[in-house]
């Protein structure tokens, strides 16, 4: 068993900065604390054995892994969690500026006619990779017993598809201590049977002793036989210069009629007062722009919120502007871009005061460089 000598005066391992001495493709020993990524870089965490590492993901980078069921890198909350302890293999943990980058794609039209071995989906711009899922998505028949003692919703729980496919999600609802329903979060995809689902007690029921179990029963989604379920980014890509100008075009086979919507993950990249207008404050108390929206405004026909990023958080955004003595703004600085996987739409705030003429701010979307914290423990 290893041990970890620690005293008074034996600190953490300084960084080292050194070459990797690996083969190609190999973890890298990274061993500097402080690392600047650019749009699109990432950091592959190496080994750690016993000990581990301290991650703080910056303002616009992401801690990912690498999601053994779908085959795609997950990515956590965009929230700044400040310093976190991670452990890794060396292969399945990652911090990633994904800023300018395609992260998912929502499967707005699955389509008709595909099949799961000749349906590709292609990229025009920026080099990202996919994998599509094509039926195998779920609903519930019936809930075919509901039990009865409960006094907390019980825990659904549903078996993976296999590899390649995507997770179904469920919760239950009760009603005079029985399950009166389940309903889907997640309809998952790729399964090729339907599951056999497990309604389970939470443990911190207080009649836990004491319940009859429910039980639901969940069936592949016939209608969804032939389309387009899933839409898996197997590789990011490079950022890219123009974000609208990037399409998802899915072929193969006899299939047709699929939309499917690439989700960028951006940033406030520059913003510019197009109107200063007036009564926004005064100098010692300046008006404040900030950001609504930047979530996906597209609409998907499968559901699956977990992979197609349709349930992603932004980050608003905080853009510090000059207030002058009539009350008119001017010079942005961006001070936070946000986090966003949409575009925003600018916000003025007023300093305190009534305004009497209308500003307004223009934003443009894209992706800046961040600098991460990976200390070796």
């Amino acid at each position: 068993m290893a041990i970890v000598i620690s005293g008074p005066g034996v600190g953490l391992p300084p960084p080292q900065n050194l070459y990797p001495t690996e083969l190609y493709n190999a973890p890298d020993d990274f061993a500097s604390n402080y690392q600047t990524l650019n749009a699109g870089d990432a950091i592959q965490l190496p080994a750690t054995g016993v000990n581990g590492w301290v991650v703080d993901t910056g303002s616009y980078s992401f801690l990912q892994w690498l999601d053994p069921v779908t085959g795609i890198w997950r990515t956590h909350n965009p929230t700044r969690p400040g310093p976190m302890f991670v452990t890794s293999d060396g292969f399945t943990r990652r911090v990633v500026n994904l800023t300018g980058c395609v992260a998912s794609a929502i499967v707005k039209d699955g389509g008709s006619n595909w099949v799961q071995s000749t349906t590709t989906i292609t990229a025009n711009v920026g080099g990202s990779t996919w994998a599509a899922v094509v039926g195998g998505s779920l609903s519930v028949s019936t809930v075919t017993a509901a039990g009865s003692g409960y006094t907390m919703a019980p825990l659904v729980l549903i078996p993976a598809p296999p590899a390649g496919g995507i997770q179904a999600t469920a919760y239950a609802t009760i009603a005079s201590g029985t399950v009166s329903s389940v309903s889907l979060v997640n309809f998952g995809a790729g399964y090729t049977t339907a599951p056999k689902a497990v309604i389970l007690p939470s443990p911190f029921d207080p009649n836990i002793n004491s319940i009859s179990q429910a039980s639901v029963t969940l069936v592949l989604n016939a209608a969804n036989a032939s389309v387009i379920t899933g839409a898996l980014c197997t590789n990011n890509g490079a950022p890219l210069s123009t974000i609208s100008a990037l399409t998802l075009t899915a072929s193969g086979g006899s299939g047709t009629g699929a939309t499917i919507t690439p989700v960028v993950i951006q940033t406030v990249a520059s913003a510019t007062v197009a109107a200063g207008g007036g009564g926004w404050g005064v100098a010692a108390v300046p008006a404040l722009v900030t950001t609504a929206g930047g979530v996906p405004t597209s609409t998907s026909a499968i559901v699956n919120p977990a992979i197609e990023m349709t349930g992603f958080k932004p980050r608003p955004a905080i853009i510090n502007v000059t207030t002058s003595a009539s009350g008119g703004i001017s010079a942005p600085v961006i001070t936070d871009g946000g986090l966003f996987a949409g575009t925003a739409t600018p916000v003025i705030i007023p300093g305190g005061t009534l305004p009497t003429t209308l500003a307004s701010v223009t934003l443009v979307m894209g992706s800046t460089q961040d600098t991460v914290l990976v200390q070796p423990l």
